[in-house]
């Protein structure tokens, strides 16, 4: 046998799985970004920092999410206890909360409908940016007296408000640290990057709060583990090295025709 049918014959024996292992790869990376459909019975409501009703908890412990400018259209339709019908995508935020992104909600008792056909306009981002507030990802110190606190959808207090609207955000499992250190009506002093959502929320990720007032401190010097977003680049970059390899393969194979 010719030494060029022979290296035909293992390419193609690789060409087969890797393009099957590729096909089955995209398939999962679809799958997970399907349209889900659910049932359960609205448990409690969850707000946004500015107090808006931004989603709801259901009975099975599914968190819902909507724009919080879209507050009236479905806190008008839909209340605790009530059974409703929810389609939407599972996102991962980039701190690891998952939830299911609402496209439609239906309360099954009166069959009024909800639709979130709009993410918030990009310009209320920059609006809430303000003048003078920094880049986000630069580390920068602001100062201000503790309006009211924010909680996360599980009920833990995860930042602050000040005066001058900063909000102030740190990760909800550090719920003790930065409350034993601060409290509405405290002046306080944090050092910490602006950052701004997907969904155009604009936060300030403290890395450490001072009360002026007692001196005490809070720090955040932990990241939760980001797990769910790792397996995803992790498998994107599985699928990358495949279509790499399905080319490389699918070059030879052209090789292998026009010498033959």
């Amino acid at each position: 046998m010719k030494a060029s049918a022979k290296k035909f014959i293992r390419i193609t024996r690789w060409l087969a799985p890797l393009a099957l292992a590729l096909v089955m790869a995209s398939d999962r990376q679809a799958s997970a970004q399907s349209v889900e459909n659910i049932r359960g019975t609205i448990r409690s409501l969850t707000t946004a920092p500015k107090g808006e009703v931004d989603g709801a908890v259901l009975d099975n412990g599914t968190i819902l999410h909507w724009p919080p400018h879209l507050e009236d259209a479905f806190q008008g339709i839909a209340s605790v206890g009530d059974r409703v019908e929810v389609a939407g995508r599972t996102e991962t935020a980039p701190r690891g909360e998952v939830h299911l992104e609402v496209q439609r909600l239906t309360n099954l008792r009166t069959n009024a409908v909800a639709v979130n056909d709009d993410r918030g306009p990009p310009a209320k981002a920059e609006g809430r940016r303000g003048k003078g507030r920094p880049a986000d990802g630069e580390t920068t110190t602001v100062r201000g007296v503790v309006r009211s606190m924010t909680t996360a959808p599980k009920g833990e207090i995860d930042g602050a408000v000040l005066d001058d609207g900063t909000e102030l955000h740190w990760p909800p499992h550090l719920q003790a640290s930065f409350t034993g250190a601060v409290r509405e009506g405290d002046r306080v002093e944090a050092i910490g990057r602006t950052e701004t959502a997907p969904r155009g929320e604009v936060k300030f990720e403290v890395q450490r709060v001072t009360n002026l007032s007692t001196n005490a401190s809070a720090v955040n010097d932990d990241r939760p583990p980001a797990a769910p977003r790792d397996r995803r680049d992790n498998r994107d970059e599985k699928i990358q090295k495949l279509q790499r390899q399905l080319q490389q393969f699918q070059r030879e194979l052209d090789d292998l025709r026009r010498d033959s």
